[in-house]
């Protein structure tokens, strides 16, 4: 189901409707151009697959009061490391605009915009590398061969 999920929010997408989860989680908020009346009926028949599409995944994150207090340890003259070339990249081009446009499914989910999803994921850069390599590296994966 999760499929034709992806497929009607990029439909929506094409016709200028941007969905998002309402605040409570259980609902759907519509914005942008009104919808074709065909799509907001496939919109109310799919409900739950689209919340589920949307919902964000347990584990992804650590609740906020789990997130440990990190002092700096290393001199303030070194460097963060790099990202990877290919991941970069990928940041660049999320900067310039040239990623695909629209929903895209990921390994852990769906990305509602996937140039705001690696940008926001860059920015976390270096604080947790393996947590942010992990998410660049899905997002690099569907770009590969567009």
């Amino acid at each position: 189901m999760s499929g034709q999920a992806v497929a009607l929010l990029s439909a929506l997408h094409a016709a200028g409707v941007h969905v998002a989860l309402g605040a409570a989680g259980n609902t759907l908020e519509l914005t942008g151009k009104r919808p074709p009346a065909a799509l907001l009926d496939e919109v109310r028949a799919s409900k739950a697959a689209l919340l589920e599409v949307l919902a964000p995944k347990t584990g992804d994150m650590l609740p906020w009061e789990d997130v440990p207090d990190v002092a700096p340890s290393l001199p303030a003259v070194l460097a963060p490391d790099p990202l990877p070339d290919h991941l970069a990249r990928l940041v660049s081009a999320a900067k310039a605009g040239t990623l695909p446009g629209g929903p895209v499914k990921l390994a852990s989910g769906i990305a509602p915009e996937l140039g705001v999803y690696v940008l926001a994921w860059a920015e976390c850069w270096p604080r947790d590398r393996a947590h942010v390599l992990r998410r660049l590296e899905e997002a690099h994966a569907v770009t590969v061969g567009v």
